[in-house]
């Protein structure tokens, strides 16, 4: 036992040694390998601007506000990923006739749900998985064709609006996001009631974003009704090549970025509550600690406290409910990257319910429902583009930030199977039910697990 809060003293110890964060995470003028990088920098360190020497492009603002959003957006739900049960597949009481621990469950429990049993007093479970997220869709969104349009900034020559600044770039963007993710769990009984466990996940992020460029040019010879000869109307302003400025209208942009390393660790303490001969109910609380690096997409980069119910019933067929709330603290993911402003992550409601079938002695099958609703989380969705003269159009998509509740459900389908004594192989499949938040539709997951 001592031996045990040991190890979990020096995971304690080592998941507070986390970056301090000051001041803007990209800085304007530089160029940073950050993740959280990768989509404010992916037109250069400035920002959109155009190789115009004579005239400097103004489409820095429209930028800031169209993917600042989506930033903080992406970033906040990789923080809330789901993480496997580190309760034990297999439970155990101490029989006082024979003077033995006997099992205490018919079958080896649920995969992502929460059974109420405790492990066992001085009983060890140890495991660890791997999960693979591809994300597709945020807010039912295409990550693969996601709008952006950027308008000028309006500014006077002279004391008058020159008709060049009516320009406007319209963008289509690919977002390849994907992560994969070992989780490290351990579970100690400290008596027969009370269990404590420890989640370590260590991730690998890699991202790699395309954006394709089109300048909209609205000149004064248009509205001249006479384009015959552009020069006598001061030539172009906005163009990506400057020894082709008036043809070169299109560009692409690309930034690819990667970061591994220790993500936010979980601890747990549950405690059975109300146990009978079938039926239990437990209560237990987890704190998440800010170990992961939240600047290169690894952690939330904020404490959060989540406490919860569980109900099982012990049977061949045995169903399982959990109901959690979870606080979280300040975090740059949920502020302004580009002056250092920190915010409230958004508290979440967690439910969940499924059941657990011992098809054979060593085989079972799972399934729960997993969900959750993120309480004024950042979002985005799709709007008809309105350019400088407040005309709106409709064949011309872009994207609009606001805050507001919504709700993930995913379903989880899976097995356990005993390979040798105490020793599970553990398969699963979460499948994403809805379009809020950060989705991939399909999250494989592969592990191993054994009680001592």
């Amino acid at each position: 036992m001592k031996t045990t809060l040991r190890v979990m003293t020096c995971v304690l110890a080592l998941s507070l040694v986390h970056p301090y964060f000051a001041g803007q995470a990209c800085p304007s003028g530089t160029t940073s390998d950050r993740l959280i990088c990768a989509i404010p920098q992916l037109y250069g360190p400035a920002g959109l601007i155009l190789p115009n020497p004579n005239h400097q492009a103004h489409f820095q603002a429209s930028f800031q506000q169209s993917f600042t959003p989506l930033n903080s957006a992406l970033s906040q739900e990789l923080s809330i990923l789901p993480l496997a049960s580190p309760a034990s597949a297999i439970t155990f009481t101490f029989d006082k006739a024979l003077g033995v621990f006997t099992r205490s469950t018919e079958s080896y429990g649920p995969i992502f749900g929460e059974r109420a049993e405790t492990i066992g007093r001085h009983r060890i479970y140890f495991g660890a998985n791997y999960q693979f997220f591809s994300f597709d869709k945020l807010d039912g969104i295409d990550l693969k064709r996601l709008p952006a349009d950027f308008k000028h900034i309006e500014f006077q020559i002279n004391g008058q609006f020159p008709e060049f600044e009516k320009d406007y770039i319209t963008t289509t963007n690919r977002i390849d996001l994907k992560l994969h993710e070992v989780t490290i769990f351990g579970t100690y009984g400290l008596t027969n009631r009370i269990d404590v466990s420890v989640a370590i996940p260590i991730l690998d992020v890699r991202m790699g974003v395309t954006s394709s460029a089109h300048i909209v040019r609205i000149p004064a010879c248009e509205l001249a009704g006479n384009c015959s000869d552009r020069s006598s109307f001061g030539g172009e302003y906005h163009f990506f090549d400057a020894n082709n400025p008036f043809g070169s209208r299109d560009h692409t942009f690309f930034s690819g970025r990667s970061a591994a390393g220790i993500g936010d660790v979980v601890f747990r303490v549950k405690s059975t509550l109300i146990s009978r001969e079938r039926l239990a109910i437990a209560g237990g609380v987890d704190v998440r600690v800010p170990s992961g690096d939240e600047l290169n997409f690894l952690g939330s980069g904020a404490w959060g406290v989540k406490p919860f119910l569980s109900a099982s019933y012990r049977a061949r067929i045995s169903p399982h409910v959990n109901i959690g709330y979870e606080w979280n603290g300040d975090s740059i993911l949920a502020g302004d990257i580009s002056t250092g402003h920190t915010a409230r992550l958004p508290n979440q409601l967690f439910y969940s319910g499924g059941v657990d079938v011992r098809l054979k002695p060593r085989i079972t099958l799972a399934t729960d429902l997993l969900g959750q609703r993120v309480l004024g989380g950042e979002r985005l969705s799709t709007v008809s583009f309105t350019d400088m003269s407040g005309a709106v159009h409709n064949d011309i998509p872009d994207i609009q930030p606001f805050k507001g509740s919504f709700l993930m459900n995913n379903l989880s389908v899976g097995a356990k199977c005993g390979i040798y004594r105490n020793l599970l192989l553990t398969g699963n499949v979460i499948f994403s039910l809805d379009d809020g938040g950060l989705r991939s539709k399909v999250a494989p997951l592969a592990g191993l697990s054994y009680t001592f």
